[in-house]
């Protein structure tokens, strides 16, 4: 008895010739967080003869923050020498994030970039900031900013 066997229909048949390769897409994306400028208000003589000054902001102080902002909330940074990177998150919302010794804010002048997780959020350690000159610091942790005169339970 002669037994004949058919060919594995998921085994494909390869010619003399045929090259096999493989190809791997993968998806980068980036999330470009803008700076906003801070500037003084313009000494204008005619306006400030009419009006008087207006009052000093009331102080600004720290408290414990998230472990994870929602990289939607985030509008934009502002960088300083003093208080490094804070995010603004909102009207009266901003957070101050921290790094390690080796980072510097000024080296987030130019901007920077932010490579999102899954989770489509920015948490203290795990995520780095990717500055536009090349650097790159993992936040340590962020504290919120609160004025004296604001809601102290606001989230």
């Amino acid at each position: 008895m002669l037994l004949a066997s058919a060919p594995d229909a998921d085994v494909p048949v390869l010619r003399a010739g045929t090259q096999l390769a493989q190809v791997t897409i993968e998806q980068r994306v980036i999330i470009r967080i803008p700076v906003v400028q801070t500037r003084m208000p313009r000494a204008d003589s005619a306006r400030q003869s009419v009006a008087p000054p207006p009052p000093p902001p009331a102080p600004i102080r720290e408290v414990g923050g998230p472990r994870c902002l929602p990289l939607a909330r985030i509008q934009g940074a502002i960088i300083n020498m003093d208080s490094g990177v804070v995010m603004i998150a909102g009207r009266h919302q901003r957070f101050r994030a921290y790094f390690g010794r080796a980072c510097r804010a000024v080296d987030f002048y130019a901007g920077f970039y932010v490579e999102p997780a899954g989770d489509g959020a920015l948490c203290a350690g795990r995520d780095e900031l990717h500055a536009r000159n090349g650097s790159s610091c993992t936040i340590e942790r962020f504290s919120r900013l609160v004025r004296d005169d604001e809601e102290r339970d606001e989230p």
